[in-house]
């Protein structure tokens, strides 16, 4: 079972939250499409911030350890090609934050 985690983190401290700048959005767009799909053993979630605010909004896909940053609504397709096939979007994959 793969499990996507997008930040929807909205507090800042001087640095962008990936709530601000559509993580939001982002989770919302995956979900809507898993159900489309109608979708089973996978899940996608909001959570906190994951570290490299600058790099957001940002999500991992477990147990795959695959990180991905700078993703919007339109990057949904592929995430979800991710979910369900394991299809890497290596286009907005990134290093793991202290990787």
């Amino acid at each position: 079972m793969r499990h996507l985690f997008v930040c929807t983190n909205v507090i800042s401290s001087g640095k962008p939250a990936c709530g601000k700048r559509g993580g939001d959005e982002v989770l919302v767009a995956v979900q809507q499409k898993l159900l489309a799909r109608g979708a089973t053993g996978v899940l996608a979630t909001p959570c906190g911030c994951l570290g490299p605010c600058f790099d957001g909004p940002n999500a991992v896909i477990y147990p795959d350890a695959v990180w991905y940053g700078a993703l919007d609504e339109s990057d949904a397709d592929a995430i979800v090609a991710h979910l369900i096939d394991g299809v890497v979007h290596e286009a907005k994959r990134v290093a793991a934050p202290g990787g």
